[in-house]
C-alpha cells in the first residue's frame, strides 16, 4: 500500500468531495478515484458513500482515516528526522518534477557555485504530490511544479497549504521523439495529431499514474494514455531518452532542451489537436526568505522559462 495513496484518501475526507480533492492535489477526478477503488479493493472495505452532496466516510471509513492519519503523521516526522539538516547561506534543496529545463537550471547554480568553500544541495525529481509534499514538511526548500490547474486558482490552493506559488510560465504539450520517427517523415516537424500516436508505444515513468500530463483533453474528447495499448514504464530521463532514439515509441513533455537532438537523437514536436497547457510554477512556504543560491535558482529559473513560454507562442 502506498502511503501517498492515504495522503489521497485522507483529501477526499478532508473535502468530502472527489472533484474538490482532485483539484486541491493536483490530480486528474478520474484518476483519484480509480486511487480510491483501488483502496477499497486492497482493504476490502466501502470507504465512502457517493451522494448527490459529495462524499460521505462509512464507518469502516471512519476509523481507517483515524489509522492513516497516525501514519501520515510519523512518516512525516521520520522523513523530518533523516533529512534533518543545519540551513546555511550555501544551499539549495530542490524538488521537481520530471523535466530536463528545470534540471539544467539547478545544474547552473551548482556550476556557478562550485569554486565556494562550500555547500549543501539535494535535487529530488518526484510526482507533483511528492514535490508538495517535500516543500511542505522541509525536506525541500523549493519545489518546480507543472499543473492543469490555471494559476491564480492554483495560488489560492496553495495559499491554503501555507505555500506561496510563483508563475513561472504556461507552456503547450509537444510530442517527444526520435528525429528519424516514421511521422517526422511523412508529417515534418511542425506538429503531429494527438490521434496519429495512438497506434505508437507510449513511454512513461513509473509511479506518477495521477500525473494530469497523461489524461489529455483533445478536440475529439479526452485521452487516457495511461489506457495505451502499447506502454513502456522507465525510471528515469536517460533511459526514456535511450528508448526514445531507438524506437517509434513517443512520450509527452515541452519544447526541446538544449542540444537534445543532438545528443540524444530525440525531438520535440508541437502536439495538435490538444487543449491542455501546462502551467510551471515554483513554490516554498510563505514569507521564507531564499537563500542566495535559492535566489539565484529562482532568477534563472523565470528567465528561461519566460523565453521558452516567448518561443511557444511565437511558433
Amino acid at each position: 500500500m502506498d502511503t501517498n495513496d492515504l495522503r489521497y484518501f485522507a483529501a477526499v475526507a478532508k473535502y468530502g468531495s472527489i472533484s474538490q480533492a482532485a483539484k486541491a492535489t493536483f490530480i486528474s477526478q478520474p484518476q483519484l478515484s480509480h486511487i480510491i477503488r483501488k483502496l477499497e479493493n486492497e482493504m476490502g472495505v466501502t470507504l465512502f458513500r457517493r451522494t448527490s452532496h459529495g462524499t460521505k466516510l462509512t464507518s469502516d471509513g471512519q476509523r481507517i482515516l483515524m489509522h492513516s492519519q497516525v501514519i501520515l503523521k510519523e512518516m512525516d516526522r521520520l522523513q523530518l528526522m533523516v533529512s534533518a539538516r543545519k540551513v546555511e547561506c550555501s544551499s539549495l534543496n530542490v524538488s521537481m518534477t520530471r523535466f530536463s529545463h528545470t534540471a539544467e537550471c539547478y545544474n547552473e547554480i551548482c556550476r556557478r557555485y562550485q569554486d565556494i568553500d562550500s555547500f549543501t544541495g539535494r535535487l529530488h525529481e518526484a510526482s507533483p504530490l511528492e514535490v508538495i509534499n517535500d516543500v511542505k514538511e522541509g525536506r525541500s526548500s523549493l519545489g518546480v511544479i507543472h499543473t492543469a490547474v490555471k494559476e491564480d486558482r492554483a495560488a489560492r490552493n496553495f495559499a491554503d497549504q501555507g505555500l506561496e506559488y510563483i508563475p513561472l510560465a504556461t507552456i503547450r504539450p509537444y510530442v517527444c521523439m526520435s528525429s528519424e520517427h516514421e511521422l517526422v517523415r511523412t508529417v515534418g516537424r511542425r506538429g503531429i495529431d494527438i490521434r496519429e500516436l495512438l497506434d505508437y508505444g507510449f513511454v512513461r515513468y513509473i509511479g506518477q499514474y495521477e500525473d494530469f500530463i497523461y489524461h489529455l483533453t483533445t478536440e475529439s474528447g479526452p485521452i487516457d494514455l495511461n489506457m495505451a495499448r502499447k506502454i513502456i514504464y522507465v525510471n528515469d530521463r536517460q533511459e526514456q531518452m535511450r528508448l526514445l532514439s531507438r524506437t517509434n515509441f513517443f512520450t509527452i513533455g515541452i519544447m526541446e532542451f538544449k542540444d537534445q537532438d543532438s545528443l540524444y537523437g530525440v525531438i520535440s514536436v508541437p502536439l495538435l489537436g490538444c487543449r491542455e497547457r501546462f502551467a510551471f510554477g515554483i513554490i516554498k512556504h510563505k514569507g521564507t526568505q531564499p537563500s542566495q543560491m535559492e535566489a539565484d535558482f529562482i532568477d534563472v529559473l523565470q528567465k528561461r522559462y519566460k523565453k521558452m513560454q516567448q518561443l511557444d507562442s511565437a511558433s
